[in-house]
């Protein structure tokens, strides 16, 4: 009497091809929808921390960190998700001088933010150390980098704020 052949391992390696296909489909299909989109101002989500705009991807990397790429080329990491979706959104829209100010007041605030937290750092270090003219010193560069860090803030945010109100829309796809 013969032993029959077992059909599970058949069925395994078809149901592995079948998903397979099913799965190089999708991300074709994804793909090509995406690229459909590649010059307009439309933003796409892409999971909890990743947004399409436009040719720009936007990846948060933490809650305070979000990087923006162009086609694979790194641009910026921006400091909110806010400013880097309408930094992207800016640029599609062809207003370079407001995206451009969007990422030179991002930067400008990430670096005195920075020094800001330098300085504060050293700050302590003197004060354990005993070195009153030296602490005297990093305040007062503290300071000044805070009413910096203030001014740039303020700045951006009117940027920021007039960014917002842009119209984005794509009125020849548009029906009312």
């Amino acid at each position: 009497m013969k032993k029959a052949k077992s059909s599970t391992k058949r069925e395994k390696v078809l149901a592995d091809i079948a998903l397979s296909l099913g799965i190089a489909y999708l991300k074709r299909f994804t793909t090509k929808e995406i690229n459909k989109y590649k010059n307009q101002p439309v933003v796409i989500p892409g999971g909890d921390y990743r947004f399409f705009v436009g040719p720009f991807v936007v990846e948060g990397l933490s809650k305070d960190c979000w990087k923006v790429t162009l086609d694979g080329e790194y641009i910026h990491n921006f400091l909110s998700k806010l400013n880097a979706i309408l930094y992207c959104l800016s640029y599609v829209k062809d207003k370079y001088a407001q995206s451009n100010n969007i990422l030179n007041w991002d930067n400008q605030v990430g670096n005195l933010t920075a020094d800001c937290q330098r300085y504060e750092k050293h700050i302590k270090l003197a004060t354990q150390r005993g070195d009153k003219q030296r602490k005297e010193i990093l305040l007062n560069r503290y300071i000044e980098a805070r009413l910096q860090q203030k001014e740039a803030l303020a700045n951006l945010k009117k940027t920021i704020n007039s960014a917002k109100y842009n119209n984005f829309r794509n009125l020849k796809n548009e029906t009312n």
